[in-house]
């Protein structure tokens, strides 16, 4: 029986192991309303989610006009003074950033407002996920724990987003050649 329970204990493990190292496994994308990217992209007809990734805002003629990224789930580890600091990270068709938006946290309101009227949210206006990633953006005084998790929380996940656009060419090349030679 001690045998048993060690072969189960065993399997268990190691299936847990195996499960694990797979990394998530990916979900579709949650619908979203067009009122919640209407403030960043008047013009927005359409949003639609994009794999597991993001959010493409179109207009009523189906032209792009910019993407949306959710910091969480995957900047849900980042702390600020009180918790996860979650953004709404807007680019626009250029891929430079639009808006950087503190949605809800649970923060202390004066420290996430010393953050907004420090114009911590403005620091990345107009730069490409390239010049924001490398940006060194001061804390706002008074609000050093808030400021650096909102800085973290972008970090990785604008990260994240440059390894699912370069995921995502990635196959496209590999479909294109397969496509050419056949296969």
């Amino acid at each position: 029986m001690k045998d048993l329970r060690n072969l189960v204990g065993g399997l268990l493990i190691a299936g847990a192991m195996t499960f694990a190292s797979c990394g998530p496994i990916p979900v579709k994308l949650p619908e979203i309303p067009l009122s919640e990217v209407k403030p960043y992209f008047a013009e927005a007809a359409e949003v639609q989610p994009i794999d597991t990734a993001f959010y493409e805002v179109k207009d009523a003629s189906g032209h792009v006009l910019g993407t949306v990224l959710y910091s969480s789930p995957f900047s849900d580890a980042v702390k600020g003074f009180n918790g996860p600091t979650p953004l709404l990270i807007a680019l626009d068709a250029n891929g430079r950033v639009k808006d950087v938006v503190l949605l809800e946290h649970q923060e202390t309101p004066r420290f996430a407002q010393r953050v907004e009227s420090g114009g911590l949210f403005e620091a990345w206006d107009g730069l490409t996920v390239d010049e924001a990633l490398s940006k060194e953006v001061d804390a706002v005084s008074g609000a050093t724990y808030t400021s650096e998790g909102v800085k973290h929380s972008l970090s990785v996940r604008l990260e994240t987003y440059q390894r699912q656009l370069a995921k995502d060419r990635s196959a496209e090349k590999q479909n294109f050649w397969q496509k050419l030679l056949g296969k």
